[in-house]
């Protein structure tokens, strides 16, 4: 699909309805699938690659052979920015499975397959998602006959609800170590929501916990109309950017402090981080 293929968004009134799963999420699946990956000692990267392989087409827009040079460069950064991310959550994911950790924590979790690729015996996950995306993940799951009984489904609407309230209720255990995972979310919050989901975070985060964030921040925001017009056509708008520097001060006001960063420099002044942080004192 992806070698020679130029994404040419159709505007279809059905895929922007409340309720409907997210496309960006099945666009990194399926990015992700092309990736070498570890996995735990006990996970299953093969009912990983099923559920991705389940999210072909038709998916965004219909895929067409071009050779449109500007289009291939910005595909080929898009990917190896889905590959970077997905390293530096992969390594921290392992770690924590393997290290100690029994709580892990995916917020906004889409399509991600990391419960099955990184399960362990002892290790339970949580994955919070608006209804809608993980509705249709479950059907996926279920049809393909994957064992789930590791996973606990948190619905959670994160521009209306709070994520602490629904850990709570999922189960969730703030006396034990939990990595949590947010990646690629924030700028799909506005600031409000954003602030709320990182302080609840930290008030569900034991000692030992680990937070995992990408970001983006732009001098004087993200500017990218074009990118911008799509993600809103699709019903998935941004409603968050940072500027340079910006979300360490945003995670220090909801108690988080960047233990390890990773900072990809892009044209524009434009910055991609993948950034732990561990809970302050």
């Amino acid at each position: 699909m992806w070698p020679g293929a130029r994404w040419q968004p159709r505007y279809d009134p059905e895929l922007v309805k409340a309720g409907q799963p997210s496309l960006t999420a099945r666009g990194v699946a399926l990015a992700r699938s092309r990736l070498v990956r570890p996995h735990a000692p006990e996970g299953d990267p093969e009912a990983e690659q099923r559920l991705y392989l389940g999210l072909q087409p038709p998916l965004l827009a219909a895929a067409r052979g071009s050779d449109h040079r500007w289009g291939t460069e910005r595909r080929a950064r898009r990917l190896a920015n889905i590959a970077a991310r997905t390293a530096f959550l992969d390594d921290e994911t392992l770690r924590a499975v393997t290290g100690g950790a029994d709580q892990v924590v995916i917020v906004g979790a889409g399509y991600d397959g990391r419960g099955l690729r990184f399960r362990q015996r002892g290790v339970r996950f949580f994955e919070v998602d608006h209804p809608g995306t993980q509705a249709d993940k479950r059907r996926r799951l279920g049809a393909l006959g994957i064992p789930l009984d590791h996973i606990t489904f948190v619905e959670c609407d994160l521009m209306a609800e709070r994520v602490e309230a629904a850990l709570a209720r999922a189960g969730q255990r703030d006396d034990r170590p939990s990595l949590f995972i947010c990646e690629g979310l924030v700028r799909y919050l506005d600031r409000v929501a954003v602030n709320r989901m990182l302080s609840g975070l930290r008030s569900r985060a034991a000692r030992g916990s680990r937070l995992l964030v990408t970001v983006s921040e732009t001098p004087g925001g993200d500017r990218r109309a074009a990118r911008r017009l799509y993600l809103a056509a699709i019903g998935e708008p941004v409603r968050s950017s940072f500027a340079v520097g910006e979300i360490s001060r945003v995670l220090a006001g909801a108690g988080w402090a960047i233990d390890r960063e990773v900072r990809r420099s892009e044209p524009g002044g434009r910055h991609r981080l993948l950034v732990a942080a561990v809970p302050t004192a």
